[in-house]
C-alpha cells in the first residue's frame, strides 16, 4: 500500500558500510556519482535501481542521475517512463506543500492507478516497489528514490527502516554531489534552446539531432543525462556527438566548448 509520512529529523543507529559511504564522496560531483550511489545502496537496503531528480515549479522533473543493476537500458526506460507521467506520482503530488520538508514515500507497482505510469516506469522495466526521500523546498525540491526489481522481490520492512535511516546521510551525500543545483541545467531557462539555435545559424549542416546533442554537451550534461533527456540510447548519443565534431571541426570536448 502506498504511504507517505514526513523524514525523521534524526537518524537512527544505524551501522554503515563505511568503505562504501567514503567511496560514494569521493565520486560527489563526478558522472560516477550515480553508480556509487547504487554500490552503496546496494550493500545497504539490496537495492536494484537508483535515481535522483530535480523539480522547479509544476514543470516536469530534471534527471540528475539514474543507475541499475540490471540492464542498463531498464534504468533509461524507467527515468523516461517517469519523466512522461510525474504527475500522476506520489512524490510529485508533495511538491504542492509551501513549507519545506521531507518525506518518506513507498509504493509498490500494484499502488499505482495510472496503468499507462505503471506501464511505462514499472511493468516494462521489471520493477516490484520503489521507496523514495522527498526533500520539498520553494525553490527547487529533490527526490531520491531506491528501488527493487520483480525477480528479487519487495524490500522488507526492516529494508524500509534501515533506508528510512540512512536517508538524511544520503541526501548529505546529493548535497555534496551538488545535486538539483548544478547537475543538471533547468531546460525551461531557455538557454539549451538558444545554444541550439546558435549552433544551427553557425552550422547550418548539422542534423537536428547533433544540433540537440551539441546545445546539451555545450550545457554540461552527460551522455547519460541527454540520453534520458532525449529518449536515446547513450551510443546514439556518442554517435551525434561524434558527427557535431565533424559537422564543426573541432577535435573533442574542451574545443566543442570554446565553439
Amino acid at each position: 500500500m502506498a504511504s507517505v509520512r514526513l523524514a525523521a529529523t534524526r537518524a537512527a543507529k544505524v551501522d554503515v558500510d563505511v568503505e562504501a559511504m567514503v567511496a560514494l564522496m569521493r565520486e560527489a560531483g563526478t558522472d560516477r556519482f550515480i553508480d556509487a550511489m547504487l554500490v552503496f545502496c546496494r550493500k545497504c537496503v539490496g537495492a536494484d535501481f537508483v535515481s535522483i531528480f530535480a523539480y522547479s515549479g509544476a514543470g516536469a522533473p530534471a534527471l540528475v542521475g539514474t543507475a541499475t543493476t540490471t540492464a542498463a537500458e531498464n534504468a533509461r526506460k524507467a527515468a523516461l517512463g517517469y519523466m512522461q507521467h510525474f504527475a500522476s506520482d506520489i512524490n510529485f503530488g508533495l511538491m504542492s506543500r509551501r513549507r519545506p520538508a521531507s518525506y518518506f514515500t513507498y509504493q509498490t507497482a500494484d499502488d499505482i492507478a495510472s496503468s499507462q505510469y505503471r506501464r511505462a516506469c514499472y511493468d516494462r522495466t521489471g520493477i516490484a516497489d520503489r521507496f523514495s526521500l522527498v526533500c520539498v523546498d520553494p525553490a527547487r525540491s529533490t527526490s531520491v528514490s531506491m528501488y527493487r526489481s520483480r525477480g528479487n522481490g519487495r524490500f522488507s520492512d526492516r529494508e524500509l527502516d534501515r533506508a528510512g535511516a540512512l536517508m538524511p546521510m544520503l541526501l548529505a551525500s546529493v548535497d555534496l554531489h551538488g545535486g538539483a543545483k548544478k547537475a543538471i541545467p533547468d531546460r525551461r531557462s531557455g538557454k539549451i534552446e538558444e545554444t541550439q539555435a546558435s549552433l544551427k545559424s553557425r552550422h547550418p549542416r548539422m542534423s537536428t539531432r547533433e544540433l540537440e546533442v551539441a546545445a546539451r554537451v555545450k550545457a554540461g550534461m552527460s551522455a547519460r543525462q541527454i540520453a534520458a533527456d532525449l529518449g536515446i540510447a547513450e551510443t546514439t548519443v556518442i554517435t551525434h556527438r561524434n558527427g557535431a565534431y565533424a559537422r564543426m571541426g573541432v577535435a573533442n570536448l574542451r574545443e566543442l566548448l570554446l565553439a
